[in-house]
């Protein structure tokens, strides 16, 4: 069968001229050159916030059962026309209004004997966000006014010098995990994320730091 005609068998094969896909129109407008590749361009009419990468499974799993009934195995690509990570108003003003509500950013690291803890205080600026296959990362842009780091036990005090006591809390990250400071200080954002599908998948990781404008 020519391009032509897998086009068609594949437009009747999902039922219309375009797949939903959570609010979200996936149009296949043509079969490219490669004769392997089905091209999609995308229409938002509700504004969903998503994750191309995310639309990119959706569309494997579709094109893997397509590839199985005419015998021919196909792939996906995706107008270039489009951002790979796409926040709407409400989930934008969602990740401010939790980024705004953190005016104290706080971390523990376990010594021998004794439990360091750092405190930065300031208010949030604005957001970046990054993205990298399996992982979205939201970065807080942060406006440190003080800092202080202290023992736990004895409450005695390290340091109130807020670029000692910054370089304190970017030290305790980087001895843990990379989801350290997304657990500590940033959890409620994930709440927030998991009301988009398109975004939040099981599969992706969500890192969420900490960019201090002071540096």
């Amino acid at each position: 069968m020519d391009k032509s005609q897998l086009y068609w068998i594949f437009l009747e094969f999902i039922g219309g001229d375009s797949i939903e896909i959570g609010n979200l129109y996936l149009k296949p407008e043509r079969i490219l050159k490669d004769g392997n590749t089905i091209e999609f361009s995308i229409d938002n009419p509700n504004d969903t916030s998503y994750y191309l990468n995310v639309i990119g499974e959706y569309l494997n799993d579709i094109l893997f059962d397509f590839s199985k009934f005419v015998n021919h195995r196909f792939k996906y690509h995706i107008d270039t026309n489009y951002p790979e990570l796409y926040f709407n108003k409400t989930l934008k003003n969602d990740i401010k209004r939790v980024l705004q509500s953190i005016t104290t950013l706080k971390l523990s690291q376990d010594l021998v004997t004794e439990t360091m803890i750092v405190e930065i205080k300031g208010n949030s600026v604005g957001f970046n966000t990054e993205y990298d296959q399996d992982h979205i990362f939201i970065w807080n842009e942060f406006d440190a006014k003080s800092g202080k780091s202290y023992y736990e036990i004895t409450n005695t005090t390290i340091t109130t010098d807020l670029k000692e006591s910054i370089e304190y809390y970017l030290g305790i990250i980087e001895g843990n995990s990379t989801y350290h400071e997304s657990d500590a200080v940033y959890q409620e954002l994930d709440k927030v994320l998991e009301k988009y599908p398109l975004i939040s998948a099981e599969w992706i990781a969500q890192v969420y730091h900490t960019g201090f404008t002071n540096l």
